[in-house]
């Protein structure tokens, strides 16, 4: 997870942490007088004993959110290099607090604010990101629940705005993977309700560098836990919900976009997390097949052929992912071979499985229901398409538990609404296409024309050249 929350590395001079408390400790100067202030503080450290040394190194290491393996190595420094740093500390702490903005408080009540500007909204959330990132572990938990609400109550309000938010858009979300780099900050994150849905609404191939912080978030959520992987399915199935199409259709697009390499990894990666992710062997193909269908299938031999290392390492990670899958789903029926993308090969699996067992009759009257499937050619794709989505919930219940077979309730499902709204999608797309093909018929029949024309002109150049 450190590549996709972790802070930039710096130096302890760069660290930006806002000092250490103790009765050692003097007040953030309020005048210009920073030198004779940094100078009293270094007399201070430098008669100190070896032990209190240590103490207030501890204090600054705390505060600077490292690991116990990159505190290590500072531990064994000399102390006269300690007392060096724990100065340089000092002076850091009084060069960054130099705006209005310095407490949590400060933040969230500014942005509280109605009637903002974009400019005021963008530099305070932008000044917020950098505060978030250089401050000491303390001051982001101090930020919190309210601030974190304030963050996610911005980026709300960018989506009912125009493209001038954008930029403000972009900050609010590194805003959020600022705080979630801590244990802390991860967990108010999954337990806000509408968190991660709010973030899924930035998954739009229109803002590239938008998007591309929204997918490195959720990728590294998937990562997290079971139940943070379901939590970003749900919210990217809430966002295509919302806007109408199918849920991972925007993060396929993304990795069309040949001018954001940056964007196209980082789509790869969250396809591969949140697959991966996935417990359940038949959840994980269930999952692989949606990708594919809605357009990861047509462009897997584009993507192979790309130069990108970067793509290359993923777009592995995904075919290895994907055949370790069909060795473990092919030992099922004795590791025959068959071919999943085959109607022919599947059927004749499933016929071979159920033949002579007492599930055959019910295969075969589902069968048979099939036939009564009216013969019509934008009807018939919307009844199998509503039939696929409930085998879909019934044979692949997150639940890990098979259904209550026991139960006398039957579905009431009133499927004609939902046919009509099927069969309305499949027409406009007919209409949609038929307008592209007629538009392509027209250019072509005028370049023919034109192609007619510049040819009898040439005709009659040759006759006048031929007569003269």
């Amino acid at each position: 997870l450190d590549t996709w929350f972790g802070r930039p590395k710096k130096s302890v001079r760069g660290s930006g942490s806002r000092g250490y408390s103790g009765s050692n400790t003097m007040p953030r100067p309020h005048s210009g007088d920073d030198i004779n202030e940094i100078e009293q503080q270094r007399c201070i450290i430098e008669r100190m004993d070896e032990e209190t040394v240590n103490d207030k190194f501890e204090e600054m290491l705390a505060n600077m959110n490292l690991t116990e393996e990159k505190k290590e190595p500072l531990r064994q420094q000399s102390e006269s290099k300690k007392k060096e740093m724990l100065v340089l500390h000092y002076k850091g702490s009084i060069q960054e607090n130099r705006s209005k903005f310095d407490k949590p408080a400060d933040y969230i009540q500014y942005l509280a604010q109605p009637d903002l500007s974009v400019n005021k909204i963008y530099n305070c959330i932008e000044s917020l990101r950098i505060a978030l990132t250089n401050n000491p572990l303390s001051w982001v938990q101090e930020f919190g629940t309210k601030g974190l609400k304030q963050v996610l109550a911005t980026l709300n309000e960018c989506y009912r705005n125009d493209n001038r938010y954008e930029r403000i858009q972009y900050e609010c979300i590194r805003c959020l993977k600022a705080i979630m780099n801590n244990t802390v900050g991860i967990k108010e994150m999954l337990a806000h309700h509408e968190a991660l849905t709010i973030v899924a609404r930035s998954l739009e191939p229109t803002k590239p560098s938008v998007m591309s912080e929204a997918v490195k978030l959720l990728g590294a959520v998937c990562l997290i836990s079971i139940d943070s992987h379901k939590k970003v399915l749900d919210a990217v199935t809430m966002n295509g919900e919302f806007k109408g199409r199918e849920r991972f259709l925007p993060i396929v697009q993304g990795l069309m976009n040949k001018k954001n390499e940056n964007l196209r990894v980082v789509c790869l990666q969250l396809i591969n997390s949140i697959i991966s992710s996935a417990e359940d062997l038949d959840f994980r193909l269930h999952l692989r097949n949606e990708v594919m269908r809605v357009g990861l299938a047509d462009i897997l031999e584009m993507l192979e052929k790309d130069e990108s290392e970067d793509l290359a390492t993923h777009l592995k990670i995904f075919n290895d992912h994907k055949e370790e899958d069909y060795e473990e789903f092919v030992q099922r029926f004795d590791n025959v071979r068959l071919e999943l993308d085959d109607v022919n090969d599947c059927f004749e699996v499933v016929k071979n499985m159920v033949m002579d067992t007492s599930a055959e009759p019910y295969f075969l009257s589902i069968l048979q229901h099939l036939l009564f499937i009216r013969d019509d050619a934008l009807v018939r794709p919307a009844y199998y398409k509503l039939i696929e989505e409930c085998i879909s919930q019934i044979v692949l219940h997150r639940s890990g538990c098979d259904p209550d077979f026991s139960a006398t309730k039957r579905f009431q499902i009133d499927v004609q609404p939902l046919i009509d709204i099927l069969v309305e999608k499949s027409r406009a797309e007919e209409e949609r296409r038929l307008v592209e093909v007629m538009q392509k018929l027209e250019e072509a029949i005028a370049s023919r024309q034109e192609a007619e024309a510049k040819l009898q002109h040439a005709e009659n150049k040759i006759k006048e050249l031929e007569q003269g």
